[in-house]
């Protein structure tokens, strides 16, 4: 039963961010599409057939993952179903974080992203709220030393630089993280709502929380001052993997936290609901959408529904979904939202 009068989806999303009463509950996917991320005009053009066809409330704009490596001058090579592969990283030694320069990021690879972004806000005029992706400082940084996406690649590096060459470390971050807060405000200039900052790998498995206290948090902080600084309104921090460091996290400058819910060394949504007045986006697992069946989709919508009230409630993923989940899957979702 709707308990308020129909809603846009732009007073849905900003009443959800509240707390406030909603028509039912915002929901919005998102996941890598190889093919479409090569070209800034496909990939905004695929972006908006695929909230058109699904009816999501907000659009979180996924780029392809290499093009902050690009963007310093690592090589990629392009696989249609894996994406980019590293070839040849720009960081090969710790002493490489201290040649590291400030890009212009409207400019090269992340001036590419830019334009999907300036794409989006020309042609959604404001109808449906979105938010573009930045990597964390400190994945960059591992990406640039040649990190290979959800392999232990990703971290040992850096890792070793942690504890061995911080200061060089500490160069290469303030150097990303400059660059990046200048991307953020551009992203807000060319029509974003927001920016949403994804922490990837570095989890308490990659890192004690003094650690990333020391080389994650002071930089993440610098990018979404920038975005808030331009009038960004919808942020969200992505805290990836399990065993995350939701306490140290959560006040960050975000209106909307997203992760792995159903990860059984994660807090539930109930008990996050307790640590923090943001609003979470999450509740269904990347497995069970992928791999269903639509039954099992939809008891977690429910169950993630209870545990919250429907209040302060995104319905989504656990992280990027495969390009492989069924549609009847993702309109099991719509029809769980829409019927509650």
């Amino acid at each position: 039963m709707k308990i308020v009068a129909d809603m846009t989806k732009r007073e849905r999303v900003m009443a959800a961010l509240k707390g406030e009463p909603v028509d039912h509950v915002p929901m919005s996917f998102f996941g890598h599409h190889h093919w479409a991320e090569q070209s800034p005009e496909m990939l905004a053009t695929y972006l908006q057939k695929q909230n058109q066809k699904y009816d999501w409330d907000f659009m979180k704009v996924n780029f392809r993952s290499s093009c902050y490596g690009e963007a310093w001058g690592c090589k990629y090579r392009f696989d249609s179903q894996r994406g980019p592969l590293i070839e040849n990283p720009v960081v090969k030694s710790a002493d490489d974080f201290g040649k590291l320069e400030k890009l212009e990021p409207t400019e090269g690879p992340l001036g590419d992203q830019i334009k999907v972004t300036k794409i989006l806000g020309e042609n959604l005029k404001g109808s449906v709220p979105f938010i573009h992706t930045i990597f964390s400082p400190l994945t960059v940084a591992s990406y640039l030393t040649g990190a290979i996406p959800r392999t232990n690649s990703e971290v040992v590096h850096v890792q070793r630089y942690m504890r061995e060459n911080p200061e060089m470390l500490h160069h290469g971050l303030s150097v990303i993280s400059q660059t990046l807060a200048n991307y953020a405000r551009e992203a807000i200039r060319a029509g974003a709502d927001g920016i949403f900052i994804t922490t990837t790998t570095w989890s308490r498995d990659a890192c004690t929380e003094e650690e990333y206290r020391v080389f994650g948090k002071p930089y993440d902080l610098a990018v979404y001052k920038a975005a808030n600084e331009e009038g960004a309104i919808f942020n969200v921090l992505h805290i990836c993997r399990e065993n995350i460091m939701f306490n140290l996290l959560s006040d960050y400058p975000v209106q909307l936290i997203n992760y792995g819910v159903r990860c059984p060394r994660n807090p539930s949504l109930r008990e996050a609901m307790t640590k923090t007045d943001k609003a979470l986006w999450g509740g269904l697992s990347c497995d069970t959408l992928l791999y269903g069946p639509e039954d099992a989709i939809i008891l977690e919508a429910q169950d993630a529904v209870k545990q919250t009230g429907g209040r302060r409630l995104f319905l989504g993923p656990d992280c990027s979904i495969s390009s492989e989940v069924p549609e009847g899957h993702l309109f099991a979702v719509s029809k769980a939202c829409k019927d509650w």
